[in-house]
């Protein structure tokens, strides 16, 4: 078991649990086999983190969350609620963003598991966590993302920023901000004036990447994207 994880004893009982309900992803859409890489530092990012410290079950934890997080993403996807900023009418942002599913527990062995975490790499000089994610999607999972790539849909791309307070709380958020800005790059050249609500629902077409910049968390990420209303302020 530890040799296929490629995990310190540490982690493999928080691995087993939440691998089977995590998957990595990549970009075709007729791979039944999905793959990639997320990371978390483990080195200060937050006000009153003042050493180093290796990688704790708090923090794999996070990282799973976050794999489940991220690729149920990728096969399900979200639906979204967007109600753009306005001063003039004192609008504050809105966003909300809910998963349409989630990724189905398939525990068992190694050997036969859905999700594995295939390969860890500790770099302690820059104080990073890497994993490889490998999901061998059921062929119910495998149909819902081939009918993502053939419906009409429009691709957009966006990068969210969230300023880094918390691991988990901090990338899961420049993720959806990440979203906002590709509906809003999206919807920009279709309507000159802003919009009053944005409902829809997207899909990421491959892993996320991250990066920490001046104190945040820089979200890049691809969707596919399902536009199913805009609703726009009434004429004065």
């Amino acid at each position: 078991m530890e040799d296929v994880l490629g995990l310190r004893p540490v982690f493999r009982v928080l691995v087993l649990f939440l691998a089977a309900a995590s998957l990595s992803a990549q970009a075709e859409f007729t791979d039944t086999t999905l793959q990639g890489e997320l990371w978390m530092p483990f080195q200060p990012i937050v006000p009153g983190e003042l050493e180093k410290q290796v990688p704790d079950e708090t923090k794999l934890a996070d990282l799973l969350s976050e794999v489940q997080t991220v690729f149920s993403g990728m096969v399900y996807g979200w639906s979204f609620v967007y109600r753009p900023v306005d001063p003039s009418r004192k609008v504050p942002e809105f966003l909300e963003v809910k998963s349409l599913g989630q990724i189905v527990a398939s525990r068992g062995d190694p050997a036969t598991a859905r999700a594995l975490a295939v390969s860890t790499r500790l770099d302690e000089d820059q104080g990073v966590m890497t994993v490889l994610f490998r999901y061998y999607m059921p062929d119910f999972e495998a149909a819902r993302r081939r009918a993502w790539a053939s419906a009409d849909l429009d691709q957009a791309a966006g990068v969210g920023k969230t300023k880094a307070v918390d691991r988990l709380e901090s990338r899961v958020g420049a993720l959806h901000q990440s979203l906002k800005e590709a509906v809003r790059a999206l919807l920009r050249p279709r309507y000159y004036n802003r919009p009053e609500e944005i409902r829809g629902e997207a899909l990421l077409r491959e892993v996320p990447r991250y990066y920490l910049e001046s104190g945040q968390f820089v979200c890049s990420a691809k969707y596919q994207v399902r536009i199913l209303g805009v609703r726009e302020y009434p004429a004065y």
